[in-house]
Parts: structure tokens; sequence; C-alpha cells
């Protein structure tokens, strides 16, 4: 059964924030004509509401544009400008375009008192839960974390058909229908895959720039599969964490951090 999630606000005092997100960004999701170009921005922080840091050009493990006719092209120029990460492009067709970016495992230890913050803050509630049954709220671990992003861009009025096109990202939100011919107060269906795999049991948030400090959360169902109300119009964003225990020498859990991000049309 396919999950709907509705916008509602939630406060930080029920232990919902979203630091240390990482996300694509233009001041324009929606170009009239090609040739125009966007610049696009890596945040690291908050979505939609502040940049924390710039993540470097050494750290990208993969940067890539999917233009409407198939072809994966590089985005060559990477500009450090505190606080974000600025790559410009210019779409040359009329289509839709994804940006997609992954950057490389690192390593964070963290203490138990921390690392169970931070389950709390970022929505990470089944990992909370079984540490709490296994007695291991307190211990110490070290977290391997990679992040992969994406956006959807419309140029033009031509609709190119590859909103469910995978860029080939470990772990990926896909939209099963174009975000761009779903109007605000309509359901965007998407699915969650995992080395391209359908990921179910995945805790989804998602929220819009119109209403910073708001979101809501849902699971995926059995095929990695969620619907989101759009309520409103403006930027929206997708994100969930798939965080799993390991035992191995150098770290103990490993997590990758999905968002997407597009523009919903009044």
């Amino acid at each position: 059964m396919v999950r709907t999630i509705r916008l509602l606000v939630v406060l930080l005092a029920f232990g919902i924030t979203f630091a240390h997100d990482m996300w694509l960004e233009s001041e324009r999701f929606i170009l009239r004509k090609p040739g125009q170009e966007i610049l696009i921005r890596n945040g690291n922080g908050t979505i939609y509401q502040k940049s924390e840091n710039a993540v470097t050009p050494d750290r990208i493990a993969k940067l890539t544009v999917l233009d409407p006719s198939g072809e994966m092209l590089g985005i060559e120029t990477k500009t450090v400008a505190e606080p974000w990460l600025e790559m410009p492009f210019t779409p040359q067709a009329e289509g839709n375009y994804w940006i997609g970016l992954a950057t490389k495992p690192r390593n964070l230890r963290m203490s138990g008192e921390d690392f169970t913050e931070y389950l709390k803050h970022d929505g990470i509630p089944k990992i909370l839960k079984e540490r709490e049954v296994k007695g291991i709220s307190n211990r110490e671990e070290v977290e391997q974390y990679s992040k992969y992003v994406k956006a959807y861009f419309q140029v033009g009025d031509v609709q190119s058909g590859n909103h469910a096109k995978p860029l080939g990202l470990e772990i990926e939100i896909i939209p099963l229908k174009n975000p761009y011919e779903v109007a605000a107060g309509n359901k965007l269906p998407i699915q969650v895959l995992f080395r391209g795999k359908p990921l179910s049991g995945l805790t989804l948030h998602a929220g819009s720039s119109t209403a910073p400090g708001s979101s809501v959360s849902t699971d995926t169902d059995q095929d990695g599969k969620a619907e989101i109300e759009l309520t409103v119009a403006g930027k929206w964003y997708v994100r969930g964490i798939h965080l799993s225990q390991v035992d191995l020498e150098d770290h103990s859990y490993e997590s990758y951090w999905a968002t997407l991000t597009f523009e919903v049309k009044p």
C-alpha cells in the first residue's frame, strides 16, 4: 500500500530538525527557454533555510547532468563561495534536466549521547528504537556517511519523460510522475531505490520553502513507494537517511543520505 503524507507543522520542540542535510537548489527550477544560465548551489545545513558550509570539490565522487535526450553531461566549473558550492550550467534544449551529486564516504565518531540526539533530530526512529531495545543507546559509534542529492529542472514547455530515470547513485528518490505535471494540491508518487532496488521501510521527510521549519514524515511501503501531497506551490524537498549497523573495523554504522529537490507550480 502506498503511503500518503500531508504538509503539517512540526515544531522544533518535538525534536525534529534538519541540520546537516545536503541539497541542490537554484533561484529558478523552471526556465522559460534554453540558453539561460542556471546557477546551481549545493548547500549543507538546513534545506531552503541555511547552508552552514560548502562541500569542497575534492569531496565529490560524482557530479552529472542528464539532459532531455538522455545524454549524460558533466559540469566543469565548481566554485566554493562559502557557505555554498556553486556550479553554473546552461541548458541548450527544452525539456527536463536532472542534476545529481554524490559525496565520497567519510567517518564520524560520536558519543552515545550525540548519536542518540542525531537519530532524534534527523528523523531516524527505527535505529533509535533498535538501540534502545539492544541497550546500546550510550555506546560510542563511528558512522560512515555519504550523501546523494538530485534536482529536477524544467526548461520551456516540453516534458522529456525522464523523471523516473535513475542516475546510478547508491540511493535515489525517484518521482514516478513528472513533478512539473503535478500542480499544488495534488499528490506526487515517488519510489526510493538503494543500489538499484526498491527500499522499503525508509522514513522520508518532505517540506516546502514556503513553509520553513515545517515537515511531514512517512515510511516507504514494501515496494519502496510513497506519495506526497504537494499542498502549496514553491520549492520542495524530499529527504531520507538509510542507516544500518555494520561490524567493520573502522566504523559501526553506514548511512546513505538522499535528497530530491524540485519546484511545484501553482
